[in-house]
């Protein structure tokens, strides 16, 4: 009996634990150079910024005025004029062109699916 209650307290243990800690979010996205043609390119008067591989990454990139999904479903969370709330946007693969009013004031979250 003193065996099963030690194991029972262990498990209950466990399990408080496993409830007590958050959930961290796998960020494998990374800032990779743009030598290929799968990746998310972010444009602007300051050059490209590319990025590969499925993930959430928080940034802050001002001025995009063009984007190339790539191989790559993606959500962008920006602000579209200085002072204007946050809002998101998902493009499909494949997409590029000008994004929505001419340019987004500041990215400041990425979203590879």
């Amino acid at each position: 009996m003193k065996r099963f209650l030690t194991r029972l307290a262990v498990v209950a243990a466990a399990g408080a634990m496993a409830v007590a800690l958050p959930a961290s979010s796998a960020s494998a996205i990374n800032r990779t150079d743009c030598n290929g043609l799968g990746l998310l390119s972010l444009h602007n008067a300051g050059g490209t910024l590319c990025f590969a591989n499925a993930g959430v990454q928080s940034v802050a990139i001002y001025g995009v005025d063009r984007i190339w999904t790539g191989d790559n479903k993606v959500t962008l969370e920006y602000v579209p004029t200085l002072g204007a709330p946050a809002t998101s946007v998902t493009i499909d693969k494949w997409y590029f062109g000008n994004v929505p009013g001419g340019s987004f004031h500041k990215i400041t979250k990425i979203r590879i699916w």
